[in-house]
């Protein structure tokens, strides 16, 4: 059975998007569905319309370089602010799946080249976003395709891009790294500059047989034959499935997604549209099927009930706003961190795990504690970036706890279950019922957030 159009409309908002509020929900069901899908396609074609250079310099103060920590605080900005929620959605998505971190990589400025390259070009095709990242100054750096030359290869790039990139473990032989990894000799940056640098006297113009293949290859030739290879289309499918479909997607599913990729030579366009306009995207088994990563359930919410859009209206232009909102995303950036999703910061190359190792106790006990940073209760400082209005809007119509209860959920983007909204009701009971509910008495609201987000219902996008 199929979700009715409104459903659907949520979901692509939320899986490839970064949430909404309702009323970006209602324009999408009123543009039309797959006008939807199209407009967010094209933020390639629109204005970038947050200034990077604005917030870079603001949080690089009177310090000379960009840091790490730096670059993470302003893609957590961009995240909540961005008009063009799928351009950051399938950055995210990239920088997982080519896991570079900062915890190696300590210069900034190639931190931030790799994420506006993934923002660049995350929707063109795969194959160019290969190499593109193989030529990455990051990446070079995080893999040691900076120590390879021509007699002493480095075999930690050639090991990845097999296993992790492109075709994925039982595809390809020890020996084929090897002979991989001689093709990229010679690879490596300007450090003065932090781009890339071509050393041809360091490159290893030995014949190398690669997947059967002998000639005298080059790292784009590498490339080519990974990205072509048979096991690539289905490896980058699965991928995209557990992203955006489900857990635990059906095989049937990533072999036609598969196959769209290879028909369409690896357009990652043509797998969006395949995907959002699958049966398997509107089935019903597949409704709220993937477990909320941190970062789809902070922004998300944030976004949802307009924490961005108040970030917004707290100007950078002086001194006290930068202040306020560089601490706010900064606390966010923290919490983040310890739900177990710091940007810039993946556990390995092989990225996060996602799925259920995204819940523990100790994860859940933070997706509740969200709540206070929601209330503005974290810290004072943050009180003038909460987002008690916004929540408070959803409700101010509210006639009886019940309606209290049903405006959340149509407001947050969640449909509970009876055991939550028992919870729910009998917490608003114990509190005052809907007197309770205002802005003088912010722990009633703070104590209801608390129950929506230990919800099973809400942990599912």
């Amino acid at each position: 059975m199929a979700i009715t159009n409104q459903e659907k409309c949520a979901q692509l908002l939320r899986r490839f998007g970064l949430g909404a509020p309702q009323s970006e929900v209602d324009s999408a069901v009123s543009r039309g569905y797959s006008e939807t899908v199209e407009a967010m396609l094209a933020f390639e074609k629109a204005p970038n319309e947050i200034d990077d250079e604005e917030i870079l310099t603001i949080l690089k103060g009177d310090q000379n370089a960009i840091r790490p920590q730096m670059v993470t605080t302003w893609w957590i900005y961009r995240m909540l602010l961005t008009k063009h929620p799928m351009q950051e959605k399938l950055a995210l998505f990239w920088h997982n799946h080519f896991a570079t971190s900062g915890s190696k990589v300590q210069q900034g400025q190639l931190l931030l080249q790799q994420i506006q390259m993934f923002q660049r070009i995350g929707a063109t095709n795969f194959h160019d976003l290969v190499l593109e990242v193989s030529r990455d100054p990051a990446m070079l750096v995080w893999l040691d395709g900076v120590t390879s030359v021509k007699g002493r290869p480095n075999e930690n790039y050639a090991r990845e891009l097999l296993e992790l990139f492109t075709m994925g473990i039982g595809n390809y032989t020890e020996q084929d790294i090897k002979e991989a990894a001689r093709a990229f000799t010679g690879w490596s940056i300007r450090r003065a500059t932090g781009s890339f640098f071509y050393r041809a006297d360091q490159f290893d113009t030995g014949e190398k047989t690669f997947l059967g293949k002998t000639g005298n290859w080059k790292g784009e030739d590498i490339v080519r034959m990974a990205v072509e290879h048979p096991a690539t289309a289905k490896f980058i499918a699965r991928k995209f499935a557990h992203w955006f479909i489900s857990d635990n997607p059906d095989q049937k599913v990533i072999d036609a997604l598969a196959k769209t990729l290879v028909d369409s030579k690896y357009d990652v366009k043509a797998l969006i549209r395949r995907i959002a306009h699958s049966e398997a995207f509107a089935d019903q088994k597949n409704h709220r099927a993937i477990i909320k990563n941190p970062i789809d359930f902070v922004i998300g919410t944030a976004r949802t009930i307009g924490m961005g859009e108040r970030l917004r209206q707290n100007q950078l232009s002086d001194a006290a706003g930068q202040r306020v909102a560089i601490a706010y995303l900064r606390l966010v950036g923290n919490i983040l961190r310890k739900m177990g999703m710091a940007p810039l910061y993946p556990p390995s190359v092989a990225g996060w795990d996602g799925g259920t190792a995204w819940i523990s106790s100790g994860t859940m006990l933070e997706r509740m504690r969200f709540a206070d940073t929601v209330m503005g209760q974290a810290a004072n400082r943050q009180r003038p970036l909460a987002s008690q209005p916004p929540l408070y809007q959803l409700m101010a119509e509210a006639r009886s706890l019940e309606e209290v209860v049903e405006k959340l959920q149509t407001g947050m983007d969640v449909k509970f279950g009876a055991e939550t909204k028992t919870r729910m009701l009998g917490f608003l009971t114990e509190k005052g019922g809907l007197s309770g509910l205002t802005p003088r008495n912010p722990t009633a609201m703070n104590g209801l957030l608390k129950i929506v987000f230990a919800s099973p219902e809400y942990q599912f996008a």
